[in-house]
């Protein structure tokens, strides 16, 4: 599920030793970690050293540390690291000032703006590589899925493609999990391609189809206080991760602010909606509902507070998480129905 530039940024990991950092960040989430994941699997036999963000804070000379370090045994190895947010500059700065033979260091961050002193170091130093991802319309989407499940031995048609690519989200490693069921469901392979039926996915994504977050999105944007606290109870009792929710929700509010900038230079919030490949038919009146709540400043301050959620999140156990986001998503919901 990948377009030329990102193939070529993928394959720098094995062909560029004069890169000390490889950089993923941008709006995508799903994206960020699925490219990681394949520059490292073209890493084969190395070891992972993973380092948190927090570590590279609280010591800014771990990570250049570590990358200048030989295996104990002299096997290749190489660093994963997850930034949070601006934490890690001073340590970057160091990684990047090293000289002679370094490990290779694959970061990824979120959706880091034109201003941040991160992103401004990684992209303008010669021995940084950054790749930025964006969320995608659905016709690239769907050309994903089409290419990803051609890898399976599957065949699916635009339309069918363009529906998991929606029920998913656009999340790609969701994307790539319901297609690795039907792969398993059919018994497919390169050498043995199927085409996929209409009635299979529906058969295998109803017995996930509770764990799907978009209707507490909409709940939530929407200011549907009771429709939120039932989602929420839902999502609680599935276990679905909510790291998970908070970048469905800003996925959301993203798509929001692109469409609430076309309300606010004229133009119909109906025909915008409906205009808008990515929105699933069904889903049209909760968009026109909520660009009706939500004005352009208060998505940007939802952004950025989203921000703050998922930072928050990452740093307390999961038992905690899913307490914090609770709160959270009822002041978010409470605060679109003031709106309404």
């Amino acid at each position: 599920m990948s377009n030329a530039k990102e193939r070529s940024f993928i394959g720098a990991v094995t062909t560029r030793p004069d890169i000390r950092l490889f950089f993923i960040f941008g709006q995508d989430e799903s994206a960020n970690t699925d490219i990681a994941s394949q520059m490292a699997a073209q890493l084969v036999g190395a070891e992972r050293v993973d380092i948190d963000s927090e570590q590279i804070r609280n010591d800014p000379a771990l990570l250049a540390d570590e990358a200048s370090s030989m295996s104990l045994f002299g096997d290749q190895r190489y660093l994963r690291v997850n930034f949070r947010r601006e934490e890690g500059l001073a340590a970057v700065e160091n990684l990047l000032a090293l000289e002679g033979e370094v490990n290779p260091v694959i970061a990824i961050a979120g959706n880091l703006t034109k201003a941040s002193k991160l992103r401004k170091l990684v992209e303008s130093h010669p021995r940084a590589l950054a790749y930025i991802s964006y969320l995608p319309e659905e016709a690239d989407a769907a050309a994903s899925v089409m290419a990803y499940a051609a890898t399976t031995g599957l065949k699916l048609d635009r339309s069918l493609a363009a529906r998991i690519a929606r029920y998913t989200g656009q999340d790609r490693k969701l994307a790539q999990a319901e297609i690795e069921k039907l792969s398993l469901y059919y018994d497919a392979s390169p050498q043995r391609p199927v085409t996929v039926e209409i009635a299979a996915f529906e058969a295998l994504s109803a017995e996930t189809g509770e764990e799907n977050v978009g209707g507490l999105v909409n709940q939530v944007m929407g200011g549907e206080l009771r429709g939120a606290g039932r989602e929420l109870v839902a999502a609680r009792e599935m276990g679905v991760e909510p790291i998970r929710i908070v970048r469905a929700l800003q996925r959301r509010v993203t798509l929001l602010a692109s469409l609430r900038a076309k309300v606010d230079s004229g133009s119909n919030p109906g025909a915008v909606v409906k205009a808008t490949r990515s929105i699933f038919w069904k889903e049209a009146d909760d968009f026109i509902k909520q660009l009706s709540r939500w004005p352009s400043v208060r998505l940007a301050g939802l952004n950025g507070h989203l921000l703050d959620v998922e930072s928050k999140l990452m740093s307390v156990r999961e038992n905690l998480a899913m307490v914090i986001l609770e709160e959270e998503l009822i002041r978010i919901a409470r605060a679109a129905a003031r709106r309404g």
